[in-house]
C-alpha cells in the first residue's frame, strides 16, 4: 500500500511540475530580472511543495505562486536589486536576440505592449500577470499578493484603463504594415 501511496504522489508531482513549472519561471524571473535566478527560486519551490506535502492540497496554484513570490522577493532582499522589466531592459532583450523577418511586426507588437504595461506600476504589472498568464483567480491573487479580492479588481481595472488610455495615445503614431502585392 505504501508503494500506492508513493507512485501516486510521485505522478501528482509530476503533474504539478509540467502544469506549473514554465508559468512560476515567467513569474520568477519577471521579479528577479534575471532567469537563472529565477530557475533556483523556481526549483527552491518545488523542494518546499514535496517536503511540505502541500502538492496533495486540491488547489496548489495559490501556495505555489506565494512560495515563489516570496522566494523570489527574498532573492531580491538579498541582492538589494529588486527590478520588473522597464523600456530599458526589454529593449536591451530585444537586441539580443536577432528576429526572423516573418515575426519582425509580432516582435515589435509584442515589444510596444510591453513597453506599456512597464510603465504601469509595478503592483498592477503584478496582478495582470497573475491573471491573464497565468489564469488565477482574484481570490488566488489576493492570497498570493497579500491583499484583498476586491483590491484585486481594482489593480487590474484601473490597469487596463490606463492601458487602454496609453495604447490609444501611442498608436496614434503607429503605422501599420501592409505589404505590397505583385498583381496589377
Amino acid at each position: 500500500m505504501a508503494d500506492g501511496d508513493a507512485n501516486a504522489d510521485s505522478e501528482r508531482m509530476q503533474i504539478l511540475l509540467r502544469r506549473f513549472e514554465i508559468p512560476l519561471l515567467q513569474f520568477a524571473t519577471r521579479i528577479t530580472g534575471d532567469r537563472e535566478r529565477a530557475r533556483d527560486v523556481v526549483q527552491e519551490t518545488f523542494v518546499k511543495l514535496q517536503n511540505n506535502g502541500a502538492f496533495q492540497n486540491p488547489e496548489p496554484a495559490t501556495w505555489l505562486f506565494t512560495v515563489c513570490r516570496n522566494g523570489a522577493l527574498n532573492v531580491c532582499r538579498k541582492e538589494r536589486r529588486m527590478q520588473y522589466f522597464d523600456e530599458g531592459s526589454i529593449e536591451a532583450r530585444e537586441a539580443e536576440q536577432p528576429m526572423p523577418f516573418e515575426r519582425l511586426e509580432e516582435q515589435e507588437a509584442a515589444g510596444f505592449l510591453l513597453r506599456i504595461v512597464a510603465t504601469l506600476p509595478t503592483r498592477q504589472q503584478e496582478v495582470l500577470q497573475l491573471k491573464f498568464q497565468n489564469d488565477l483567480s482574484y481570490q488566488q491573487i489576493a492570497e498570493i499578493t497579500k491583499t484583498t479580492a476586491n483590491n484585486v479588481g481594482v489593480l487590474i481595472h484601473t490597469a487596463l484603463k490606463t492601458l487602454r488610455q496609453r495604447y490609444a495615445n501611442a498608436a496614434k503614431d503607429f503605422v501599420p504594415f501592409t505589404p505590397r502585392t505583385n498583381e496589377t
